[in-house]
């Protein structure tokens, strides 16, 4: 498949997935779960749950290593470059989804 067609697959998997676990009813159990834990650790997880700006830096590095095979600069670069490049592409998309609802 050609590599645009997977880069914008994987912008609007990252979008979605992220909308999904920080804004659906769906997840908002697993979310007061974390919530309510006394740790710092769980604190952390859900407020990256949260967060769908911080939850879309990692769903991007996840989904776009996956769908993606770049070769830019090393192995490890590149995990962090492509999530960075969908996250950042996702937020965008999520943007103007906002601005269509008039948000």
């Amino acid at each position: 498949m050609n590599d645009i067609i997977l880069f914008i697959i994987a912008i609007i998997i990252t979008e979605a997935v992220t909308e999904i676990i920080s804004k659906s009813s769906l997840f908002e159990p697993l979310r007061k779960w974390f919530f309510k834990k006394n740790s710092k650790f769980f604190r952390f997880i859900h407020d990256l749950l949260d967060c769908g700006f911080c939850l879309s830096v990692w769903i991007g590095t996840i989904v776009g290593n996956i769908l993606l095979n770049f070769s830019i600069v090393s192995i490890w670069l590149d995990w962090f470059i492509v999530g960075l490049l969908v996250h950042k592409c996702s937020n965008v998309l999520h943007n103007l989804i906002d601005r269509t609802r008039g948000k």
